[in-house]
């Protein structure tokens, strides 16, 4: 093969392990979006729903555009002419009477110097600069204030749009999804939101009212020069053809470098959780090892997305400073000939570069906008994930009667059986044990109740509702589930009881906290039940955790509470306090236990023993111990010879 074969296929192959090792990141930072490649037309949508957010606030944006404006108007107007004045009639001496190449407008203005000496011009042209850079000075600080204000509400916005997004999806999503790229995008990837806002709408306006400007006042000044103005505007062309061609690879890179930082973000989240099991493992060195293996791979993408835009804007660059080049021989030119004069080159070269700002700075929009749109499809396509899909129009009235599965069947949609022809009846006042081996379908059966999973077939009743025909709202209000681990957010132990129900009074959470055996804990803290929390806090030890997430349930004024594995962490004597106590929380609601150990299911009134998803046995414990070959009798008897 020859050498220059072989290099065009080493460079494709590098090529493809780039899009290859970029691929990865993608699976790795979200299972949810995969489609991160987006072609032309993707990208004109995703800039058009993003312009769109600014009829929420089109009149800050009105305001933070004129605030801009006016300055740089003013600048571009006023500027070049100062320096006229300085080169030809201070440095060269031209008597001022001898005035050309002025804007009609401005000729008055510099006929009030006619007989004025040098230092006296002089003098002049440096106060009114010093006035206006104190003027421009101020006005900025206002314009910028005002200019981030509008930036936070539009990025403020987004975030609360997304963030209940994220909040709204269902449970089997909720668990596909890294929270280290939930908070990425909410956090990061909403701030590119005002940049394409700028980039797309006002970058445009005032690149355009300046060439008008720099245009007007020019031919005012230089009519006979229209050389200049076919200069300027050949930035356009010529800027397009060079970087056009590169738009999507700038959006693959930006991509990339969000999916890395999306990878870091999710490292950083997993270790502060699982830091004692990180220590208590002695495995702190291959955490250090991982957690440098996904920051060298951000910094890593984040580089190429850098040096990719860097190599475009300066192929770009290229081509400009050589069309500068000709103008200014161009230029030079006409000064050699006597045209015009040392003081008119410098306003001419002057607006011809303000003449081409705005030119090049409308060809490069496109090319800026590209890693903002590859940050905003993250957002968008987070945004339009289908949220927990409401069958439901019926408001559930309050619960008085029952639940009741009927021939109910679950099956995930990878074809997994999880429930099949499960049927039986739970009352009012009732404590229900849902029992079995592990992996037999308890918590799938319990998430059936409040919806958190729809049955494939059969229905569940409440009150004679079947669940899927009542609204999520009234369903789930009257349903606290206390999952397996208790969850604590960064408030006092007082307000992480009350979580369910913020306006709880404090009778009301200590009385829960006794049902729950925890008050007599909580009181002797220092703090009581003002002692802070944290989300992974090592104030409390994983019973007392639990205890905290099974006063929650209690506190929440609901018909129907679903405890999952409620007595895993406790001692036996608390164990059977919240046993006794559970009883006298059954009056006026349903209580189900999703349990394993004995001494938790022998406080039922009814046992379900499930296994591989069917119902197997139902009944009291008497009735199904009196069975000499049932199965909940070998699950008893089985957990009575492992304690022997």
């Amino acid at each position: 093969m020859p050498e220059k074969e072989r290099e065009s296929g080493g460079s494709r192959l590098s090529l493809r392990a780039l899009r290859e090792a970029e691929k990865a990141l993608d699976e790795r930072a979200s299972l949810l979006d995969r489609e991160t490649d987006i072609d032309y037309r993707e990208a004109f949508r995703i800039i058009g729903r993003t312009v769109l957010l600014l009829r929420y606030i089109w009149l800050r944006f009105v305001i933070n555009f004129v605030l801009w404006w006016i300055p740089y108007s003013l600048s571009m107007v006023l500027a070049p002419w100062i320096l006229k004045v300085v080169i030809d009639h201070v440095v060269l001496g031209q008597p001022v009477e001898d005035v050309t190449g002025y804007p009609s407008f401005l000729i008055p203005v510099v006929g009030m110097l006619e007989g004025a000496s040098a230092p006296r011009i002089m003098s002049w042209v440096a106060l009114l600069t010093v006035v206006g850079m104190g003027g421009k000075l101020a006005w900025t600080y206002v314009q910028t204030l005002f200019h981030f204000r509008m930036a936070h509400s539009i990025v403020h916005l987004v975030r609360a749009r997304l963030f209940e997004n994220v909040q709204s999806l269902p449970m089997t999503q909720l668990d596909d999804q890294p929270i280290g790229d939930s908070v990425y995008r909410v956090r990061y990837d909403s701030s590119s939101i005002p940049g394409i806002i700028y980039t797309v709408i006002q970058q445009p306006l005032i690149a355009v009212s300046a060439f008008a400007i720099a245009l007007v006042t020019m031919l005012s000044a230089y009519p006979d020069f229209p050389g200049i103005v076919l200069f300027a505007v050949g930035a356009l062309p010529i800027y397009v053809a060079t970087t056009t061609p590169f738009a999507r690879m700038l959006r693959r890179r930006a991509q990339a470098a969000s999916a890395a930082g999306t990878a870091f973000t999710s490292n950083i989240e997993e270790g502060m959780d699982n830091m004692l099991a990180v220590q208590s493992l002695g495995v702190n060195k291959t955490e250090r090892e991982r957690f440098r293996k996904d920051s060298a791979e951000s910094f890593k993408r984040i580089r190429f997305s850098t040096l990719a835009y860097g190599l475009v804007e300066t192929l770009g660059e290229a081509s400009m400073l050589l069309l500068q080049l000709g103008f200014f021989v161009y230029l030079a030119g006409h000064v050699i000939e006597g045209d015009l004069s040392v003081g008119d080159f410098t306003v001419v070269f002057t607006y011809y570069a303000r003449m081409r700002e705005p030119a090049y700075a409308l060809v490069r929009i496109w090319m800026e906008i590209q890693d903002k749109a590859a940050q905003a499809r993250r957002v968008f396509a987070m945004m339009d994930q289908p949220p927990e899909t409401e069958t439901g129009r019926l408001a559930l009235p309050p619960i008085s009667e029952g639940v009741s599965f009927r021939q109910v069947g679950l099956a995930y949609p990878d074809g997994r059986r999880a429930l099949q022809d499960v049927t039986f009846d739970a009352h009012m006042g009732q404590i229900v044990a849902i029992v079995g081996p592990t992996g037999a379908g308890k918590t799938t059966l319990a998430h059936l109740i409040p919806r958190y999973h729809v049955a494939s077939e059969g229905q569940v009743l409440i009150d004679g509702h079947d669940v899927n025909d009542v609204t999520i709202e009234s369903l789930r209000s009257q349903v606290s589930y206390v999952f397996q681990e208790t969850q604590t957010v960064a408030e006092s132990i007082f307000e992480n009881i009350r979580l369910g129900k913020p306006d709880a009074t404090p009778e009301e959470v200590e009385r829960a906290a006794r049902t729950a055996g925890i008050h007599d804990f909580i009181v002797s803290l220092p703090d009581g039940y003002d002692t802070m929390l944290g989300t992974t806090s090592s104030k409390l030890s994983v019973g007392q955790k639990q205890r905290i997430g099974i006063a929650r349930g209690l506190l929440k004024d609901s018909r129907i509470l679903i405890l999952d594995e409620p007595t895993s962490a406790l001692d036996p004597q608390t164990e059977e306090h919240l046993g006794n106590s559970l009883h006298e929380a059954a009056r006026g609601r349903i209580v189900f236990i999703i349990a394993h150990r004995l001494s938790t299911v022998l406080i039922a009134d009814h046992i379900v023993f499930l296994d591989e998803g069917r119902v197997l046995e139902k009944g009291t414990h008497a009735e199904l111990m009196a069975r000499e070959d049932g199965n909940y009798r070998r699950f008893v008897e089985l957990q009575s010879t492992s304690f022997d």
